[in-house]
């Protein structure tokens, strides 16, 4: 399915309808392939108001793709203390996972991240929580219930998450897995990709 969605935005240059599909896609694919969709289309198409956006995401995209270096930020833990990502890196490998707890999906992906967690800490995976929740009740009661027992970050804006907004999140859970130096080496790993990822760096 969304192969054919691609090659409909792909062969359809001049369709309307290829900046809306497009931007059903995002989420899928890397801040380049976009932005060649976009440039690629038809000059009418390329400037409506919903391209000219993708193409302001697929630039922030772009600095947080693979193999980028993770820009860094420092928000502030439960207790107020601000905390950056970089106080964090340097450990073999670091989830950096955004979640909420109203997000059903993120709920859902919590288990298999703990799972990991639990395997290979000791082995140097850690991960950093960037929480998109409103209230502090609400994320303190799902780090508790979901049993997440890494460092966790919010600045409780929801959407406009500082952090979501740098790293052009606009779906949770997504998450970006770095190496000991900050480089990007995976996005939006979940349940057996994010396992069998972290098993072939850090080994048996």
């Amino acid at each position: 399915m969304m192969q054919m969605q691609k090659d409909f935005v792909r062969n359809n240059p001049a369709s309307f309808a290829a900046p809306q599909i497009l931007a059903g896609l995002t989420y899928d694919l890397e801040g380049s392939e976009i932005e060649s969709l976009i440039n690629a289309m038809d000059t009418a198409v390329a400037n409506t108001v919903l391209a000219k956006d993708l193409k302001e995401r697929a630039l922030k995209m772009k600095a947080v793709e693979v193999g980028q270096k993770a820009p860094d930020f420092s928000l502030n833990d439960p207790d107020g203390n601000p905390v950056s990502l970089y106080s964090k890196v340097g450990t073999k490998l670091l989830l950096l996972d955004f979640w909420a707890a109203w997000c059903g999906p993120c709920r859902q992906e919590n288990p298999n991240v703990v799972k990991v967690y639990k395997e290979f800490n000791k082995k140097g995976f850690d991960v950093f929580g960037v929480s998109l929740d409103r209230t502090k009740e609400d994320w303190l009661k799902a780090i508790a219930d979901d049993n997440l027992t890494w460092t966790h970050v919010s600045d409780l804006q929801y959407w406009n998450n500082a952090a979501a907004r740098q790293y052009a999140v606009n779906a949770i859970p997504a998450n970006f897995l770095l190496d000991e130096n900050g480089i990007i080496l995976g996005r939006n790993l979940r349940d057996k990709a994010l396992y069998n990822k972290v098993k072939e760096l850090l080994g048996n």
